[in-house]
């Protein structure tokens, strides 16, 4: 028998107490470490985040990736993660990535916040995605479940 809860007005169902349990503390310890409210608008919909994803192109979506691995990552480091060359094509996969998000009639805001930190002359900014956004990449699986059967080249069982 499945067992279902409700967690900010969101439905979720396991096949277990135990992984009932285990999801509900998984989900508050992730509230608690992104403070998110009860009770916030959702900007970013199943839909409208496909819409996204299929648009855009793959330094975007590994751009996109890597802000769902941690809670905030340094510029240097996206870089590294990406595979990028220098800030300047840093640059140059947000542009693209701002530039489908206008198509969309929305902003970067929606999807990351960018914080500067100075240290002498020099300044290090770090990335961090939306709660919003990245419930959503969470709802849809992504990039975990979407990846695998891309790697290995498979296609969708049929039944």
């Amino acid at each position: 028998m499945a067992i279902e809860f409700e967690h900010r007005g969101m439905k979720f169902r396991a096949d277990t107490a135990q992984e009932a349990f285990d999801l509900q503390t998984k989900l508050r310890s992730y509230d608690d470490l992104f403070g998110l409210p009860e009770n916030r608008p959702r900007i970013w919909t199943a839909d409208l985040v496909l819409d996204l994803l299929n648009n855009a192109g793959e330094l975007q979506k590994k751009f996109l990736a890597a802000l769902t691995t941690e809670a905030s990552l340094s510029s240097s480091t996206l870089i590294e993660t990406i595979g990028l060359e220098s800030e300047i094509a840093l640059a140059g996969v947000i542009s693209g990535l701002s530039k489908q998000l206008k198509k969309l009639s929305t902003n970067s805001a929606s999807v990351y916040s960018v914080d500067v930190v100075w240290k002498g002359k020099g300044k290090t900014r770090y990335f961090k995605m939306s709660p919003d956004f990245r419930d959503t990449l969470i709802e849809l699986g992504w990039p975990e479940g979407w990846d695998t059967g891309k790697e290995r080249n498979e296609t969708a069982p049929t039944n």
